[in-house]
This record gives structure tokens, sequence and C-alpha cells, in this order.
């Protein structure tokens, strides 16, 4: 994973605008990096990252899964070499999918940060109005809105799940189905928190508040 762009410098500082020549200057290096920052938070590489970490999670917690629920009949040497091989397999393909999704998490709030601060290091309508295509944004919102509806069907369907033939309640089906159906509903409400976000900073974009008058008139 690459870096992110570093944060602007401070336009009030005793520099000015450097390191850039002049505004025409400082208004390209503005645009590039909220071109890449944009990427960043709402790109279809983005999107495809969540829906790869999802798929690996559930690919995952099915082995985990597979391995519990093959432990509940019996107890035997196969059935215990076979659940802890399987749950293994399920770990090892859980903890990366976990990490990334941390990851994601953490670049997503630092991106959100960073896009606000280039914003504001000056305006440009013209070159601004480029990011208001609208199609990445409903992308995420569909996208992450259909993992919401898919976990809670999942976990909707979970009290068919809990009473086998002789009437016990298998505790490895509950586990298995409520890990099923949690995942995609917080990877969804993660997605729609960053689609939300990444609007409200488009909107304050396109669409700037005034500044504030200081006292005796003068715009800040």
């Amino acid at each position: 994973m690459s870096e992110l762009p570093s944060p602007p410098p401070d336009p009030d500082g005793p520099h000015g605008i450097a390191p850039w020549r002049d505004r025409g200057s400082l208004l390209d290096e503005r645009r590039r990096v909220l071109d890449e920052l944009t990427r960043r938070s709402v790109g279809p590489f983005r999107l495809l990252g969540l829906v790869l970490v999802v798929l690996a999670f559930e690919l995952g917690w099915g082995l985990v899964g597979v391995g519990l629920m093959s432990l509940d009949d019996t107890l035997d040497g196969f059935n215990l070499v076979f659940a802890g091989f399987v749950g293994l397999v399920g770990v090892v393909i859980l903890v990366p999918a976990l990490a990334v999704a941390v990851s994601e998490a953490r670049e997503a709030r630092a991106v959100r940060a960073l896009l606000r601060a280039w914003t504001a290091l000056d305006r440009d309508p013209r070159g601004d109005a480029r990011y208001g295509r609208g199609w990445l944004n409903a992308g995420w919102l569909m996208v992450s809105f259909g993992f919401v509806v898919a976990g809670l069907a999942v976990c909707a369907g979970l009290p068919d799940s809990l009473e086998d033939g002789g009437g016990r309640t298998p505790h490895s089906t509950l586990v298995y189905v409520m890990g099923a159906g949690i995942a995609p509903v917080v990877a969804g409400l993660a997605g729609l928190v960053n689609a939300v976000a990444h609007l409200h900073w488009l909107a304050g974009l396109l669409n700037p508040v005034p500044a504030a008058r200081r006292p005796g008139g003068a715009h800040r």
C-alpha cells in the first residue's frame, strides 16, 4: 500500500504559499493531491477491496464454521483432526482479512482529514467541478447497502437454524450464522459511512460556505 500524500504547509505561515512559485502552481498541486485522495477514498479499486475483504472473511468464517459443526455429532479422532485442520485454514484466511479491514478503516480516516486540509488550502471552482461525478459514490452506496441487507437477511434466518432434528440448539450453528451475518452488516455500515462522509466533503467543496466577516467588515 503506497503512502498517503503529505499534509499541505500552512498558507498563513512565514513562507506563505511556499514551496509553490505562485497560485497557479499551488492549484496544480492541490488538484493532483485531491485526485489521488479521491481515488483512495471512493475509487473503484478501493470498493473492490471492500468486496474482497468481505468475501475473504466469509470464506474464512465458513471454514471455521464447518470445523465447529463437524464436532456436533461426535468427537472421534477423525472429526477432531478435520475440525482442527479446516479451522486453522479458516483462521489463516480470517487474520489477514481483519488486518486489511482495520488498515483500510484507519486509512479512510486519514484520507478524509487530508481531503479537508487540501480543500481548505484554496478554492478552484472550475477545477473542482470535476469531482462532482456521482457514479463512484452511487456504487459505494449500492454495494454497501447490499451488504447490510444481505447480512440482516442471514441474521433474520437464524431462528430457523437453531434447532436440529433432535430439538437441540447447536451452538456451532448459532456462532457460524451470527458471524456470517454480522460481518457484511459491519462492512456495509463502514462503506456507507465512507460514502456519506465523501458526499459531505464534496458538498463543501462544490458549495463552499462564505467565510465569516471579521469585525470591521473584512473577510478572512
